[in-house]
C-alpha cells in the first residue's frame, strides 16, 4: 500500500496506548503510565507541553496529539537501538525525510510518519534524525511547531469561549425579546384583539414567534376567555374560528361539532371583549327556530343588550317595510298562504277547458312515460351517459303511485290500473321461513288469487335458479294462478302489445277486465296528479322567484331549452302561463312573497336605503354601520342571498362575513340552494380564510365512521370524541324470521315487527327513538290494525301504529319524521326506515320539470347522498339502518367499500310483547256462506288451514259476544287461540 511515497507493510492493528491520568497534586499536569520501550528511554514522559491537549466546545479536556508524542511512538517502535542506532538515525530516518520509496514501513510506522510530516515545519522535518536522537536522549522538551499550535489552540479556545459567551448573551437577549413580543401580543389580545394580527405582522421581532406559535397563543387566549367569562370549554378548532380576524371567513362545521356554539360565541366575543357595538353585529339564519336558538344563547350571556338576530326574510321585511300582505308557507305555524295562492292560480287554469285538458294530458303522460321510452326516443341527448350511470336510482311511478323497479313492471301496473283491477305490489308471503314478495298479487274473494312475476334478469344463473324455485313454489298452491313475463315479451310485442297480452291472460284466468275510459282513469288519479302538479309548480315558481325572473325572462329560457319528453314540454308551456298569472295575482291582490321581498330589499340597499326597523320600532339598525355579518347554515346559500350579501357590501365595503355551515349537509338544492358559494367561497367573497370544526361531540365512534365512509373523498371527515363505539347495525328486514304469532298478528307486514323489536330494545336502554324516512310514506307494506292494509300510509299514521303497541309513558319517546324535516335535530337512537333502492337515492320523477334550472340526475344523487348522511348523523348512541338484502340502497354498498357495518342478528332482539295484554287469534271455519260479512269485519282467509282468521286483543274479549254476532250461524265452527298457540275456546 503506497502512502506519501513509502511502501507500507500491513501488520496487525497495534494496541491502544494506555489512557492519560490526572495527577491531583499537580492539576496542570497530565501523565501517562510508562511505556515499555525497548531502548534506554523508559521513564514516564510528562506532558507539560500545553500543545498536547485543548479545551473542547463543551468545556472538557481532550488529548491533542503533539509532534513530540509521535516521536516517542516512533522511538518505541524501533526497538533495536542498542545494535541498530546508526541504522535508525543515519539511514532509516534520512530515507524517510527524503521519501525514499525503497524504504518499507509498517502500516503503523507510515501512519506516524505521515502525521509527523503534517505537524513539523519544513525546517524541523529536515532535522528529523537529529530530533529523534535528542528526544531519545531526553534533551528535547518541546518543539517550536508544537508551541505555535498550542498558542493557536489557546487563541482558538479563547475565541470559542468569547463566542459561546456572545451566543449565550444573544440567546438571553433573544428570549427577552421573544418574551417581550409575547407580552406585547397578549396585551394586544387584551386591549385591541382585532388588531393583534397586524401588531404581530408589523412587529420588528415577528420572526421570533412562528405563525403556528402565534396562532396557538391566540387560540389559548380565546379558550381562557371563554372559560372565565362564559364557562365554556372551546376546543382548539372552535377557538380558532372564534379568534379569526380580517377578511371573510368560512367555517366548515361537520355534524355535531358545535356549529351554533361557535357562531354565537364569536358574536359574544366580538361584543364583550372586542368592544363591537351590538348595533354593528348582525346574525342571520334560514328559519325562525334557528334564529330563536341563537337569540336565546346570546341572551344567556348578554342579557338584553343583544346584537341583531333574524332570518333573511325578516331582514328583508325590516328593510322594505312592505305595505303588501306577505304570503308564505310555514308548516310549524300551520301557515300555507303561498301554496294557497299558487293553488288558486292552478284552479283558475283548471277551470279553463284548454288548460284543464293540457294538465290532464301532462300528468297522465307523466305517470305513463318511462325513462327507457325516453331514451329510445333520443330525448336524453348529451345526458345519455349520465342517465345510464344513474339508471337504477330512477324510480318508475305507476298510475296507482307504486314505485316499481322496471319499465316492464310499470307496463303491468298501469295495465292493471287502467282495467280497474285491484292489486298489491310486492305483497309479502312466507317461503321456507323467509319473506318473499312477488311483483303483483291479485287476490280472489275465495282465497288465493293470481300472482304475476316479471323476471327482468334472465340469463343470470342465480336469478334463473330463483325463478325456477318460484315457479315450483306456486305450482304447489292450487288456489293460486302463477303468470310470468320477461323483457322478451316487451321487446317482441311493444308496450301496448304486451299490456294487451297480459289482459288476455288475466281474462283466461277468470279476472273480469274492462278498460276504463280516460275520464275514469283521470278521476282515479286526479287528486294525486293535481297534488303532484301543484307541488311541482310551486317548486318551479319558487325557483323562478329566487332567480328574479320576469315572465319575459322565463319565456326566453323556455325557448332555449330542449325538453326530454312530452310531459316536460307540456309542463313548461303551462308554467309560463301559471307564473305570469301568479305574479299578476300578487299585484292585483296587494300581496308579496318572501322571495320577491328579498329582491326588493336588494334593490333598496343598492339605492342607498340601508336602515331597517323591526318589532314596531323597538329594534332599529343600519346596514351601513355593520362591521360583522354572521351567517348560519351557509351551505343553503342561494344566488338570491348572494345578491343580498353583495348589496350589503356595496353599501358597506368594510363589512366582514363570517359563514358557518356543512357542505355534507347541503340538502336543499331542490329549493334553489347552490353549493357553489360554499365550495368556491374564495371566488365570491373577499380576503378569505377557511377553518374546520371536525370534532363530533354528538355521535358515538361507529356512527361517525359510517358517515365518513359514506362521504369518502368528499372533504375532511368528522372525528369522534370519546371511546364509546356505540351501537350500529344494518337490519335487513327480509332476514327477520318472524315467530308464528308475529306473522299472524302482522299478516304479511314485515316492517312492523322489525321496528317494534328495535324500538323496544332502544327504550330498554333508556334511549329515545327517532324513526326517519326519505319521504312521507314507507316503501313497505303495513297492516294497520282495525283498518284496511295500506301500501303507503303517511309517516304519522305509521308512528301512531307503532306507538299503539307501547304504554302511554313510552309513546312520547318515539318520534317520526322525514329526514329533511329532522335536520338540525338529534336523538339517542335513530332508525332509518328505508335504506333501499328507490328511497336512497330517490330521484323523484318530478325532477324533470326543474331541468331548465340546471338540475341533473348526478347532482340530485349527490344531494341524496348528503341527505343519507344527515339521517346517519342524527344518531347519538345507536343507529339501525333498515334495508332489504335484495334491493339495498347503493349508498350502503359505497359505505361497505371503506368499512364493515355489522348486520343485526334478529335473534338478539326477542319477539315484541305488547303492553296491551295478550292477543287472541280467532279462527272461523265452515263459513263460506258468510264470507262477505267476515271480510267486512277484517277477517282474512288462510288458504292452507282453510279458515278465516283475525287477531283480537284479549282485553275486553267476550266469547259470548263473539257468538252473538250476525255471522255466527249453525254449522260454523269457532276456535280461539292464545298468543302462545294454545286453544282456549272451541265452539
Amino acid at each position: 500500500m503506497a502512502n506519501d511515497g513509502f511502501t507500507v507493510e500491513r501488520v496487525p492493528k497495534y494496541e491502544r496506548m494506555p489512557p492519560f491520568s490526572h495527577d491531583e497534586s499537580t492539576p496542570d499536569r497530565f501523565t501517562r503510565p510508562a511505556v515499555d520501550f525497548a531502548g534506554p528511554c523508559k521513564a514516564p514522559i510528562a506532558l507539560q507541553d500545553p500543545s498536547q491537549f485543548f479545551i473542547n466546545r463543551k468545556g472538557g479536556c481532550k488529548l491533542q496529539r503533539s509532534a513530540l508524542s509521535l516521536l516517542d511512538k516512533l522511538i518505541a517502535i524501533w526497538t533495536e537501538w542498542d545494535s541498530n542506532q546508526d541504522y535508525y538515525l543515519k539511514e532509516l530516518a534520512p530515507s524517510i525525510v527524503r521519501k525514499d520509496a525503497s524504504v518499507a514501513l509498517t502500516q503503523r510506522e507510515a501512519r506516524i510518519v505521515n502525521e509527523l510530516r503534517r505537524l513539523l515545519s519544513d525546517e524541523e522535518w529536515e532535522q528529523l534524525p537529529n530530533l529523534i536522537a535528542k528526544r531519545r536522549a531526553g534533551e528535547l522538551e518541546f518543539l517550536a511547531s508544537d508551541r505555535e499550535r498550542a498558542l493557536a489552540l489557546e487563541e482558538a479556545k479563547r475565541m470559542e469561549e468569547e463566542a459561546r459567551a456572545r451566543r449565550k448573551e444573544e440567546e438571553r437577549a433573544r428570549k427577552a425579546r421573544k418574551d417581550a413580543l409575547i407580552r406585547r401580543i397578549n396585551n394586544a389580545f387584551l386591549s385591541d384583539f382585532l388588531s393583534a394580527d397586524q401588531i404581530w405582522e408589523t412587529d420588528p421581532d415577528k420572526d421570533l414567534l412562528a405563525l403556528d406559535a402565534y396562532r396557538s397563543q391566540k387560540i389559548g387566549f380565546v379558550q381562557g376567555w371563554a372559560a372565565r367569562e362564559l364557562g365554556l370549554n372551546l376546543d382548539s378548532e372552535q377557538a380558532a374560528a372564534v379568534a379569526a380576524t380580517g377578511g371573510d371567513i368560512l367555517v366548515v362545521a361537520r355534524a355535531g361539532s358545535g356549529k351554533t356554539r361557535t357562531l354565537v360565541t364569536r358574536a359574544i366575543f366580538l361584543q364583550e371583549h372586542c368592544g363591537i357595538s351590538p348595533r354593528e353585529l348582525l346574525l342571520v339564519a334560514f328559519n325562525r327556530d334557528a334564529a330563536q336558538e341563537m337569540r336565546d344563547r346570546l341572551a344567556d350571556a348578554l342579557g338584553h343588550d343583544l346584537p341583531h338576530v333574524m332570518t333573511f326574510h325578516a331582514l328583508a321585511y325590516a328593510l322594505v317595510q312592505p305595505e303588501e300582505a306577505l304570503v308564505l308557507d310555514q308548516a310549524s305555524a300551520d301557515q300555507f298562504g303561498l301554496s294557497r295562492e299558487i293553488q288558486e292560480v292552478i284552479d283558475e287554469h283548471l277551470r279553463d277547458g284548454n288548460y284543464r285538458d293540457l294538465i290532464r294530458e301532462l300528468m297522465l303522460a307523466h305517470f305513463r312515460e318511462d325513462w327507457e321510452r325516453i331514451e329510445s326516443g333520443g330525448f336524453l341527448l348529451e345526458d345519455r351517459d349520465e342517465f345510464l350511470k344513474h339508471r337504477r336510482s330512477l324510480p318508475r311511478e305507476s298510475l296507482q303511485g307504486d314505485y316499481v323497479k322496471s319499465f316492464g313492471e310499470k307496463v303491468i301496473a298501469n295495465a292493471l290500473f287502467e282495467h280497474g283491477i285491484d292489486y298489491s305490489y310486492e305483497r309479502n308471503f312466507r317461503w321456507n321461513g323467509v319473506n318473499y314478495r312477488p311483483d303483483f298479487t291479485i287476490p280472489s274473494d275465495h282465497g288465493g288469487g293470481i300472482v304475476i312475476e316479471y323476471f327482468g334478469l334472465e340469463g343470470d344463473p342465480d336469478y334463473d335458479d330463483m325463478a325456477q324455485r318460484k315457479r315450483e313454489f306456486w305450482a304447489e298452491r292450487d288456489e293460486w294462478i302463477f303468470l310470468e313475463y320477461s323483457p322478451d315479451d316487451l321487446r317482441e310485442k311493444g308496450a301496448d302489445g304486451f299490456a294487451h297480452s297480459l289482459i288476455g291472460d288475466l281474462r283466461q284466468s277468470g279476472i273480469k277486465c274492462s278498460r276504463l275510459s280516460e275520464d275514469q282513469i283521470w278521476k282515479r288519479v286526479r287528486r294525486r296528479a293535481l297534488d303532484r302538479f301543484t307541488k311541482a309548480m310551486s317548486a318551479f315558481i319558487g325557483r323562478c322567484r329566487k332567480l328574479n325572473l320576469s315572465p319575459a325572462d322565463l319565456k326566453e329560457m323556455v325557448g332555449k331549452h330542449e325538453p326530454f319528453s312530452r310531459s316536460e314540454e307540456l309542463f313548461l308551456d303551462i308554467a309560463l302561463s301559471v307564473y305570469k298569472a301568479y305574479l299578476r295575482r300578487l299585484k292585483e291582490k296587494g300581496k308579496e312573497d318572501f322571495n320577491g321581498l328579498v329582491w326588493r330589499a336588494v334593490d333598496q340597499i343598492r339605492r342607498g336605503q340601508t336602515r331597517f326597523v323591526r318589532d314596531k320600532g323597538r329594534e332599529q339598525g343600519d346596514l351601513a354601520i355593520l362591521r360583522y355579518v354572521l351567517i348560519d347554515e351557509f351551505q343553503d346559500f342561494s344566488a338570491m342571498l348572494y345578491e343580498l350579501a353583495k348589496a350589503i357590501r356595496f353599501a358597506n365595503p368594510d363589512v366582514q362575513f363570517f359563514c358557518v355551515g356543512d357542505d355534507w349537509q347541503a340538502i336543499n338544492g331542490f329549493a334553489g340552494s347552490d353549493l357553489r358559494f360554499f365550495e368556491r367561497f374564495d371566488e365570491y367573497f373577499r380576503d378569505t380564510s377557511r377553518f374546520y370544526l371536525r370534532a363530533n361531540y354528538r355521535s358515538a365512534r361507529s356512527i361517525v365512521e359510517i358517515g365518513n365512509a359514506l362521504m369518502h373523498e368528499q372533504g375532511q371527515g368528522g372525528i369522534a370524541i370519546g371511546d364509546d363505539p356505540g351501537w350500529a347495525r344494518t337490519c335487513p328486514v327480509d332476514s327477520l324470521n318472524s315467530l308464528p304469532f308475529e306473522r299472524k298478528r302482522h299478516d304479511g307486514d314485515e316492517i312492523t315487527p322489525a321496528v317494534l323489536r328495535l324500538v323496544r330494545f332502544f327504550l330498554d336502554q333508556d334511549w329515545s327513538v327517532a324513526m326517519l324516512c326519505r319521504r312521507n310514506g314507507l316503501p313497505w307494506y303495513v297492516k294497520y290494525e282495525d283498518q284496511k292494509a295500506e301500501p303507503d300510509g303517511s309517516l304519522e299514521k305509521f308512528a301512531d301504529h307503532i306507538r299503539a303497541f307501547f304504554p302511554e309513558e313510552d309513546r312520547a319517546r318515539i318520534r317520526i319524521s322525514t329526514v329533511h324535516r329532522y335536520k338540525g335535530n338529534e336523538e339517542s337512537a335513530v332508525i332509518i326506515l328505508d335504506a333501499v333502492q328507490r328511497s336512497f337515492p330517490l330521484i323523484h320523477p318530478s325532477w324533470v320539470f326543474l331541468r331548465i334550472f340546471g338540475d341533473s340526475i348526478g347532482g340530485i344523487e349527490e344531494e341524496e347522498r348528503r341527505l343519507f348522511y344527515v339521517a346517519i348523523s342524527r344518531a347519538k348512541k345507536a343507529l339501525a339502518i333498515l334495508t332489504d338484502s335484495i334491493s339495498s340502497s347503493p349508498f350502503l354498498d359505497d359505505i361497505a367499500k371503506h368499512m364493515h357495518i355489522e348486520a343485526i342478528d334478529w335473534q338478539d332482539l326477542p319477539e315484541f310483547q305488547s303492553h296491551r295484554d295478550q292477543h287472541l287469534e280467532i279462527r272461523i271455519k265452515n263459513a263460506f256462506a258468510v264470507k262477505d260479512k267476515l271480510k267486512a269485519l277484517g277477517y282474512r282467509w288462510d288458504s292452507q288451514g282453510r279458515y278465516w282468521w283475525k287477531m283480537q286483543r284479549s282485553e275486553g274479549f267476550s266469547f259470548d259476544d263473539l257468538l252473538c254476532q250476525q255471522w255466527a250461524q249453525d254449522g260454523i265452527r269457532v276456535e280461539v287461540y292464545s298468543q302462545d298457540g294454545e286453544r282456549v275456546f272451541n265452539g
